[in-house]
């Protein structure tokens, strides 16, 4: 096993996204592998299991709260590894599960799924940082994570451009500048905030072009994530309030002043 996974780093990280190392709880209430939800059929079967079971009006809801959650629980982490543990997680897709369990077995209390993790790999990423920047992206993205969105707008209408926003959001954060950073570090999260956001081509993300891009804004002679949304993720049809990013919310605000 790769020492790294057992840093106060890794187990930090593992605990603020509420990840299980093993095998998930033998009496949750639904639990499915990742490796699935890339077969439309499975995929197809959850979200509707999904959206019953967290009260949302239409699987197009269902789909993009699950690709909100999947930033959080999946993506960030792997990020976070990249960029500011200097390490190349990988997590098996057939040996990392959605699992929910039951409500009163976990501290949050919530209908959405939790991410447990069995044979983890990690690597230390020396070396030419470009090079090793570039493989990990295409593993985390256009292998693994792309498909996985490409299947949920093929079960639920909406565009890919919600689900990778949901990512965004989720990404971004992340990469807020901290005054605390030394300026040599500040430099290194720049630069790989940069290229996953502007200079990676759609082939690291398994598209056309570029996902991320118009997600970002210049500012202060770097970039960063928007502070608003462009698109709406629809968490208004299932809460009855706005999220704080919400395109939609000065819309509503017009449309009350007239």
């Amino acid at each position: 096993m790769n020492p790294y996974l057992l840093t106060d780093l890794w187990k930090e990280t593992v605990e603020d996204h509420s990840i299980l190392l093993g095998e998930p709880p033998e009496h949750s209430v639904r639990t499915i592998a990742l490796s699935e939800l890339h077969d439309e059929e499975a995929c197809r079967e959850y979200i509707r299991w999904f959206q019953d079971y967290i009260d949302a009006p239409d699987m197009k809801v269902a789909a993009s709260m699950l690709a909100k959650r999947l930033g959080y629980l999946w993506t960030t982490p792997l990020v976070t590894a990249m960029t500011f543990h200097h390490q190349h997680v990988t997590f098996q897709l057939e040996n990392s599960f959605l699992y929910h369990p039951k409500l009163e077995e976990h501290e949050e209390g919530t209908r959405f799924p939790f991410l447990a993790v069995n044979g983890l790999q990690a690597e230390a990423l020396t070396g030419d940082r470009a090079l090793w920047r570039e493989k990990v992206a295409q593993e985390m993205f256009a292998v693994q994570l792309t498909p996985l969105l490409k299947t949920l707008t093929a079960v639920a209408p909406l565009s890919m451009s919600i689900l990778w926003e949901n990512i965004m959001v989720r990404i971004g954060p992340l990469y807020i500048p901290d005054e605390d950073e030394i300026e040599r570090g500040r430099k290194h999260v720049q630069a790989d905030f940069s290229y996953l956001t502007q200079v990676a081509s759609g082939q690291v993300f398994g598209v056309r072009k570029n996902p991320l891009t118009r997600f970002t804004e210049c500012k202060d002679n770097g970039y960063v994530a928007k502070s608003e949304r462009i698109t709406c993720c629809f968490y208004y049809q299932m809460s009855g309030e706005y999220c704080r990013k919400c395109p939609k919310i000065d819309n509503e605000n017009e449309s009350q002043l007239k």
